[in-house]
Parts: C-alpha cells; structure tokens; sequence
C-alpha cells in the first residue's frame, strides 16, 4: 500500500510540476537521476507538450557522493515527505508587498538608457496583447554607470527555483568565514544550483548550517540588508516550513546581482567563486537569458519555473559580460519575471526575446562604438619611413658618374675669364643631388629597378 500510495502521490507531483518526472520525484524527496531538461512548448495550450530542445542530462561535474548520503544524486530520503501540493513555491494567494518600501524604478537613468525601457515597455504590452494572460516584470542595469531601467520592476512575482540565487549567496558568505568547506558540498551546488534542484539546495544548507531552516534564515538576513525589503525567501521549494511563501521583485534581484559582481558581497576570490557557480548551467537550462545571445556573451544566471495554479511561472536572473569595443569586459545585470502564462513556452520565449533586445542595446553601446583612430595613424608613419631608406641606395651611384664631368670643366675656364661666369653656373647643376629629390619616396618601391637600366644604355652611344 505504501508503495501505491507513493506512486499517487508521483503521479499528482507530475502533474503539478508540468510533466518533469525528476521534479515530481524530487517534490516525494525520493532519490532521483541528476537533473537535467529542455522547456515543454505546449504552445496550443490543450495540453499537449512537444520537447523544444534536446537535454542534456549529464552534469559536467560528476564527482563521487559525499560519504554516508544514499543514491546517484546523493540525496537522503524524507521520512516525511512534503505533499505534492507543496511543491515549488505552493498555489499562491495574495501577495501584499509592503506599502511605501519599493524602490524607486527609472530614477537614475540617462535619455538613452529610458530608450531601452520604453522598446521593453512596448514588447511587453503587445504581448500581452497577442497571448492574453501573462504578468512580465523585468529589470536592467548597466553595471558600469550603475543605471537601472524597468518595466514592473517592482511588482511581486512567485520565485520558483531562481529564489535559489540566495541560498548560494548565504553559503558563499560562509566560505568566507571560514564556516564551511566549499569541497564538500561542491557536488551539491553544481546540482543544485546549475541543475537548478531543490533537494540539492536543501542538501548543502543543511552541510554548511546548523539546519536547512538556518540557512534560509541567514539568506533572508542578508537580502534585508542589501536593502530587498519586498522579496521573501521562506523556503527552497519543494521543503515548505511554513504558510508564507517566497516572492521576489525584479528590481530587488538586479540590486543583489549588482552588489556580487561589483564586490560588495564578496572579496574578489568569493566573488569570482561565486560567479562561476553561476555559469556552471546544464545546457538544457539555458533557454531564457542565454536563450538567444552570441557566443560572445558569458551569463551567470539561476533560472526558476514551474506550473501553478493560474498558469506557468518562468523566472531568470543574472549578470551578462562580454569585451567592449576598448578590449574591457562589460557587464549589465538582467532580471526577467513572468507568471501566469498559458503555457510554459509563452513564458520562457518571451524571456529569451526581452534578453535579446537588451543585448542589442548594450551591443550597440559598448561594442559598435567609433572605430578607434590608433590604427589609421600608424600606417602613414610606417609608410613614409622605409622610402626614405631606399633613395640613399639609388642616388650614389648616378651622383658619382655625373659629378666627375663638371670638375673638368671647372679648371678650363680660368683662361677665359668671361667664360668662367658662364661656368660658374656649371657648378650649379653640380646640385645635380636633384636626382635625391627626384628619387622622391614614392618612385622608389617599382620605378627605381625600371629608371636604372635607362641612363645605361644613353652613354652607350
């Protein structure tokens, strides 16, 4: 019976966490393969789902299980195991954000800046237009002026698994304090965190804190003082510790991801750490932010979705760098919100599409700048100095078969003395160095072989 009943129980998991059977299997905190997926595109919405992309379901990191934890993905078994109604971040009710708290959206942004959000606002508005229920909130900064756009910015959004972020952040915090040992949990965060999996998350909260519940209270802690005041982090979803539910705002997430990459969380080693924590993804969760970027972009992201209620919720937060046009790494931080999608697919390509526009705008900006002038001055000077070197090899041998006829003629004039003055002009040709000017640079590279065989063979006859 216990077995039957499990067996329900994975059924209706299934079926709330849109048809992911590792995540129905990880709601039962049963052992589970390590995770790994592609969107489902259900973009009729009757229910049928097609896969959009291949999964990769192997981690690139795949080291042995820490001691004493049970199967592939080393995770313990409950032995109370939440319901599958309380998985993710549980049907949610109203969500009543603190009055007066939010932060203030647009106020430090540049003209051209407040082109990018208006080009976001009207996607945003046609699309909801075109699809019909979809609530999108997302956020921008240029993390060199320190500029921050949005649209929605500080509306309240369910988390999903992106809500994960923190509990990275709170763990990292301990590292530095030389209060947890990164070897040993460093299977759990790959798999947590880059496989985007709850039971992992819970596993190194509870390695590196006294309990799991300590860790989301040391994460919460930390995110009230970076000054997130309507974000909530109550829970890794799937393990419930109470009636609150997790909740995030896209502004308050790029506020947080602006404070790791500029090293106001961390020192530089954690810093880095922790940003290529962030870049260790499954390739089959790289569909939102990443979805649609060059190969020129790096993005460290936690993505976060799952299906609720009232429709799907597709999370993505992170920071994108590349090299500008000056050979400097550029960075901005990207959060992008969306809740209530039809389907899974309406909500994550939307995402991807918004990433792109952004990109575009930061392209532009940092890459596609004035040519730099450094490389047309160099040429000119190089140009002109290897003609200078070659006339010299060209003007002693003419100068010498010329300059001997005018010496004698000189020594005859004296016995004529009108003559001489005439003579005296003779000397002048004897500036016959005009041939230095005229092997002028420019004659010098092709027409120097030619012009020497040509007064040769003049003196012949």
């Amino acid at each position: 019976m216990r077995h039957l009943g499990l067996a329900a129980a994975a059924a209706a998991a299934l079926a709330v966490m849109g048809g992911s059977l590792a995540l129905a299997l990880g709601a039962l905190g049963e052992e589970q393969p390590t995770p790994g997926r592609a969107p489902f595109a259900a973009v009729g919405g009757g229910g049928v789902g097609a896969r959009a992309d291949t999964v990769d379901l192997v981690a690139s990191f795949t080291p042995t299980p820490e001691p004493g934890l049970e199967g592939t993905a080393g995770a313990v078994p409950e032995s109370d195991p939440p319901a599958a109604s309380d998985a993710g971040d549980q049907p949610a009710g109203p969500q009543s954000p603190l009055a007066g708290a939010a932060r203030p959206e647009n106020a430090n942004a540049s003209p051209q800046f407040l082109e990018l959000r208006d080009a976001l606002a009207s996607e945003i508005a046609e699309y909801q237009v075109q699809v019909g229920s979809i609530e999108v909130a997302v956020a921008v900064t240029d993390l060199q002026t320190g500029e921050t756009i949005s649209v929605g910015g500080n509306n309240v959004h369910k988390t999903g698994c992106t809500i994960n972020l923190f509990a990275l952040l709170a763990t990292v915090g301990e590292f530095e304090a030389g209060r947890g040992d990164p070897s040993s949990v460093a299977y759990n965060i790959r798999v947590g965190i880059g496989g985007s999996y709850p039971p992992q998350v819970k596993q190194f909260l509870q390695k590196v804190f006294p309990s799991y519940e300590a860790g989301v209270a040391r994460a919460q802690e930390m995110m009230r003082s970076w000054g997130m005041v309507l974000s909530e982090f109550h829970q890794v979803p799937y393990y419930p510790t109470g009636t609150q539910i997790n909740a995030l705002t896209a502004v308050e997430a790029n506020l947080a991801l602006a404070k790791l990459y500029r090293g106001e969380m961390f020192s530089p080693e954690w810093t880095t750490y922790t940003l290529a924590k962030l870049r260790e993804v499954n390739a089959g969760l790289n569909y939102i932010l990443p979805g649609r970027l060059p190969s020129s972009a790096s993005v460290a992201h936690k993505i976060g979705y799952y299906s609720d209620r009232d429709g799907w919720v597709n999370n993505d937060a992170g920071i994108v760098t590349f090299t500008g046009s000056d050979g400097q790494q550029k960075a901005y931080a990207i959060t992008y919100l969306s809740q209530k999608a039809r389907t899974e697919y309406t909500g994550y390509s939307f995402g991807a599409r918004l990433s792109r526009i952004a990109w575009d705008w930061f392209d532009e900006k940092y890459r596609l700048g004035a040519p730099p002038t450094s490389p047309t001055t160099p040429p000119p000077v190089a140009a002109s100095a290897p003609p200078q070197p070659a006339p010299p090899e060209a003007t002693p041998s003419p100068a010498p078969e010329a300059t001997p006829a005018p010496p004698q003629a000189t020594p005859a004039p004296p016995e004529s003395t009108p003559s001489p003055p005439v003579a005296t002009p003779t000397p002048s040709p004897s500036p016959t160095p005009e041939p230095t000017p005229g092997p002028t640079p420019s004659p010098a590279p092709s027409p120097t072989p030619s012009a020497t065989p040509a007064p040769s063979p003049t003196p012949a006859p």
